[in-house]
């Protein structure tokens, strides 16, 4: 059997995804909103969104992409899909470890925002319907970005280049597929970025995605259908905690979200290289029981 993909570059692969399969989920998507709107209404920025018609069109519109990397994955990489790192086994602790990391940093990052008076939690309203609609709709998302960015694009990168330059253009392609979210700014496109470098630092030395995708949904939703944050600009729903924000924007992240804020910028830097310690010591170790 012959197992060589179509194209042999790695890169090339990647590049031909980005220049194919992201304008043809737009093109997708305008399609369906024309067919079930008469009109193109894509902005769920500037205001507060309803939770469920932010799922619906956002499950509608991802199909596409989910389809096109699976069509990627079989035709032109000649792999199954599963094979873009969704085994289970001996990989719970990475993923467990993603989910707590990300609340970790919006624990920290709230209690220094509570502690220098920046934020204040001024309700508790719990709404069962945003609740589970937000569970639904961030392990959505979670799976989606993290097969197209990580499980499609970093693997077939690091078939072709040093995995810290694999790792960097991934976050790069990441960050400028958010950049034209409402009240984005250097700061958050700098946070962002180092999100992207954080969501893909464990891919680079397993090639699983689940630490990927448990700290994905972890970050949004306890950010924003726990803590009542906006989440890269985008207010969806109501979170658990009604929140007042107070002082500059880059310490707050203002509208943004706390993805805005300076201390952001800081605890993620931070868990990128406590999390490269670690799953690099992991490799080593393999390897060495290996030997």
């Amino acid at each position: 059997m012959n197992n060589k993909p179509m194209i042999q570059q790695g890169w090339l692969r990647a590049l031909l995804f980005v220049l194919l399969g992201f304008p043809l989920t737009f093109v997708i998507g305008f399609g369906i909103d024309i067919i079930a709107n008469g009109m193109y209404g894509n902005d769920f920025a500037a205001a507060s969104v309803d939770i469920s018609a932010f799922l619906k069109d956002y499950i509608i519109k991802n199909i596409a992409i989910i389809f096109i990397v699976w069509l990627f994955r079989i035709w032109i990489d000649n792999e199954t899909f599963y094979s873009l790192g969704f085994e289970w086994k001996g990989h719970q602790l990475d993923a467990w470890t993603g989910l707590f990391g990300a609340l970790l940093v919006l624990f920290v990052g709230s209690l220094i925002l509570v502690i220098n008076k920046n934020l204040y939690f001024t309700n508790v309203f719990f709404n069962f319907s945003d609740f589970t609609s937000g569970i639904i709709l961030f392990i959505s998302i979670a799976f989606v970005e993290e097969i197209v960015f990580r499980g499609y694009l970093l693997n077939n990168l690091l078939q072709s280049m040093n995995q810290w330059w694999a790792l960097i253009i991934t976050a790069a392609v990441f960050t400028i597929m958010h950049i034209q979210n409402y009240q984005s700014n250097i700061l958050s496109v700098t946070n962002i970025f180092i999100a992207g470098l954080v969501l893909g630092i464990n891919y680079i030395y397993t090639k699983n995605l689940w630490f990927s995708v448990f700290f994905h949904f972890g970050w949004n939703f306890f950010q924003g259908s726990v803590l009542g944050y906006p989440i890269s600009g985008i207010n969806v729903g109501s979170g658990i905690m009604q929140q007042s924000l107070n002082g500059a924007e880059r310490l707050t992240g203002g509208d943004f979200g706390f993805e805005g804020s300076i201390f952001c910028t800081s605890l993620l830097a931070f868990m990128l290289i406590i999390f490269s310690w670690r799953f690099n010591s992991n490799k080593i170790n393999t390897v060495k029981e290996e030997i």
